[in-house]
């Protein structure tokens, strides 16, 4: 029975065997007629005239082979030279941070069944698993989730991506939550470069960046991070903190097309308890833009929108486009939307012979996949009633110039060259295939170094036809705002295209100047806020006050607030008193004079008897200030958020918070006096740099602040009567360490100072002090 069992197996195995030899050779047989009859179709068709044989190949390894196999017969020699710089990788290690991941087994099966229901079609489980993370200097508590849309992103349990947040008030990296997942996800460099073009155009960047990962001691190779949608984004890219929208993609995948979207709320809870009508304001707007109700030029900033599709046209991040893809950051300054960039994601097959510009043209199909989303687009290339938005137009068509300008792209990698080869020389340490979008090719990634040279010279000379076809004419449409016009108010005279204010203004409603027009106001005048409304201006107005005959703007209710922005103010000789802040349901300004995007000169001024969480707020301008004094505010004197300042003689007296608090900005001072303030004289914070001399602080709680990753010099200063005179330290855990440097006449002049662990001080004379936790010091002035 045994002896049959054995020849009887014997006997099928001869048979598949000669089976297997007969399909062989017929294969072969088979393969030979085609190649044969191939190449007689080719000499014989008359296609060996059109197509010598290395045009044919190079065009089959373009469609076939590079396209669907990620393999090109051309780049072999840089494959070789590839895999020649990696062996150096074999004895040395790449020079990127290593970050170990450390997962319980109760935590990895979570993963594994998040991992397990994607790959059966089920993402409905997005529960966070605990673990910890932990650098070379320390550990941190964080929860992770499997995230992605694409297989690549979770196929493989050793590459799978996650989503990653910071438990706790602890910041890693100056992160509260990011993404981690491999290169190929997002094609390598190419979105490394298109958020460094985000950073150097000045509109909002991710931080995104490389690290070695290895979970619970599998190391697991090179992961890039990706930065989160979150209030230190906003700061750090020297914005308030405004709500950030983005659609709602468990809503319905089908209802990704605009305007067939839902939208959805990062850190929706904040928002809605703590500003509940700047949150129903902006997704009001973003609804009624929906329905064709409102003009996208009034609610979307179209100067940051222009660059930021012109950055896309220039490194074909075309994904980073779509409606589902760019998050929208409501700014509750301007009460504009502006654009964060994200998911870039080159295609290297697609979108060569295109531009945004291209949507305006119904029949033109290079568009690919973008086609279905064409509606998006031509919200902001055409206006509700079809015809185009010249006011786009122009500012787009200009924006495409400068980026693809030789001096722009020689400034853009002369500023970034080095970290993108760095970063791409460390890339080379792992075995990185080409990136086809769905799966991953043979042949391997090569960045081609020239590409920005390359496609800004494709959009020159379409910049040419364009021009020349469509001559763009500029637009000189003025803003419209629910308000009336200060200029058609008695007591305005019109002379050599500037408007005068001449006699005393009564305001009992919101008034508005717009910004082609020049208002100045005379000597004496006095602007009185009957009710408590806003002076909006975005033209330029000079308050030409004097010694004997100063401009007053006042009330004596505590009413009324300026908004002055986006052109150049001059007050001289100006008081401002009994001021409040603006109520305005889509911003968020604090001051009862607010400055924002501007060039402002403050001379021999006051504000006396303010209202307001600020007696004046300066935003992101250019600034100088001569001879002001500030007394008797409600909180802050002098709120500066980024932008610059340089001064000459501020003084404050009885100011029941800070009398200048600066965050993030840039300011070079003479002559400061804080007297009798409750607060801080001077608040120095959020990565602020600074030089001051011939200060003087009396009287004050905490005379000088310095926090948050910034660095303040000081020279001939005095202090006096402060129940503390300086503390440098950390309050908020996404900065780095704070530095000040202090000129001393002797070590008997050494002040009161506390000292925060991570600070420094740097003085002309040794001076030991003991540091303290940066939670003791934040405990006594927060």
């Amino acid at each position: 029975m045994i002896i049959k069992n054995i020849t009887y197996r014997i006997s099928l195995i001869n048979k598949v065997k000669r089976f297997v030899s007969k399909l062989i050779f017929f294969i072969g047989i088979a393969t030979v007629l085609l190649f044969s009859s191939v190449i007689f179709y080719y000499y014989n068709s008359g296609m060996s005239d059109r197509y010598n044989p290395y045009s044919l190949i190079k065009k089959f390894d373009q469609v076939i082979l590079d396209k669907y196999i990620g393999f090109s017969i051309f780049e072999i020699d840089d494959y070789l030279k590839i895999k020649l710089k990696l062996l150096k990788f074999i004895l040395i290690k790449n020079k990127l941070e290593n970050i170990s991941i450390e997962i319980d087994q109760k935590n990895i099966y979570k993963l594994e069944l998040q991992r397990s229901n994607r790959l059966s079609g089920n993402n409905t489980n997005k529960e966070f698993a605990s673990a910890k993370i932990k650098t070379n200097k320390k550990e941190y508590d964080i929860k992770l989730r499997v995230k992605g849309d694409r297989l690549i992103h979770w196929r493989e349990k050793d590459k799978t991506s996650y989503k990653v947040d910071i438990k706790g008030e602890d910041r890693i990296w100056g992160l509260e939550e990011f993404s981690i997942q491999k290169p190929i996800t997002r094609n390598y460099m190419y979105e490394f470069i298109f958020h460094r073009l985000l950073k150097e155009s000045g509109l909002i960047s991710l931080k995104y960046f490389f690290v070695n990962i290895s979970i619970n001691d599998n190391k697991q190779g090179i992961y890039a991070v990706e930065e989160g949608f979150s209030k230190e984004l906003i700061e750090r890219n020297k914005k308030r903190n405004g709500p950030i929208f983005g659609l709602d993609e468990d809503y319905d995948d089908h209802n990704l097309i605009y305007p067939n979207v839902k939208y959805d709320m990062y850190s929706k809870e904040f928002w809605i308890n703590n500003y509940p009508k700047i949150t129903e304001s902006a997704l009001f707007k973003l609804n009624k833009l929906k329905e064709g109700e409102v003009k996208i030029n009034e609610i979307f900033d179209m100067e940051k929108w222009a660059t930021f599709f012109a950055i896309i046209d220039l490194s074909r991040t075309y994904h980073g486009s779509l409606a589902k893809s760019v998050k929208l950051y409501y700014n509750p300054v301007t009460a504009k939307f502006e654009p964060i960039g994200f998911d870039g994601h080159v295609n290297q097959n697609l979108f060569k012979d295109f531009l945004i510009y291209d949507f305006m043209d119904e029949k033109n199909i290079n568009c690919s996949y973008l086609c279905e989303f064409r509606d998006w687009y031509l919200i902001f290339l055409k206006n509700n009633d079809g015809s185009n938005n010249d006011e786009f137009l122009n500012l787009y068509i200009n924006a495409l110039k400068k980026l693809s300008s030789e001096n722009f792209l020689n400034t853009f990698y002369k500023n970034h060259g080095e970290d993108i080869n760095f970063n791409n020389s460390q890339l080379l340490s792992d075995n990185n295939k080409k990136d086809l979008i769905m799966y991953e090719g043979l042949g391997l990634f090569i960045l081609d170094q020239n590409f920005l040279f390359k496609r800004s010279q494709y959009i020159n000379d379409r910049l040419k036809k364009i021009i020349h076809q469509n001559q763009v004419k500029k637009n000189s449409t003025r803003n419209i705002v629910e308000s009336s016009n200060i200029l058609e108010n008695n007591g305005i005279k019109y002379l050599d295209e500037e408007y005068y204010l001449i006699k005393d203004l009564i305001i009992d409603k919101n008034y508005f100047l717009s910004k082609n027009d020049k208002l100045n106001i005379n000597k004496g005048v006095k602007i009185f806020f009957e009710k408590d409304t806003t002076l909006i201006s975005e033209g330029a107005i000079s308050f030409n006050g004097t010694a004997e005959k100063p401009i007053f703007v006042f009330s004596d209710k505590g009413y009324g607030s300026l908004i002055l922005s986006n052109n150049s103010y001059e007050i001289k000789n100006t008081i401002f008193k009994n001021l409040s802040f603006p109520k305005s349901i889509d911003k968020i300004l604090y001051g009862g004079l607010n400055i924002i995007n501007s060039n402002l000169r403050i001379l021999d001024s006051e504000i006396n008897n303010s209202n307001s969480e600020d007696a004046i707020n300066i935003i992101s301008s250019k600034s100088y200030i001569e001879n002001l004094k500030i007394n008797n505010s409600f909180a802050d004197a002098i709120d500066i958020d980024f932008g610059e300042l340089v001064f000459n003689n501020i003084i404050c007296k009885n100011i029941s918070n800070d009398c200048l608090d600066v965050s993030g900005g840039t300011v070079k001072g003479l002559k400061l006096r804080a007297i009798d303030v409750s607060d801080k004289g001077l608040s120095f914070g959020e990565n602020s740099i600074g030089s001051f001399s011939e200060m003087n602080f009396k009287s004050n709680r905490l005379a000088i602040a310095v926090k948050d990753g910034s660095k303040l010099s000081l020279t001939n200063f005095s202090l006096s009567d402060n129940e503390y005179d300086i503390a440098v330290f950390n309050k908020k855990k996404e900065y780095g360490g704070s530095e000040i440097e202090l000129e001393l006449e002797d070590k008997k002049s050494i002040p009161n100072i506390l000292l925060g662990k991570n600070n420094k001080i740097i003085s002309n004379h040794n001076t030991e002090i003991t540091k303290l936790s940066n939670k003791y010091i934040n405990s006594l002035f927060y």
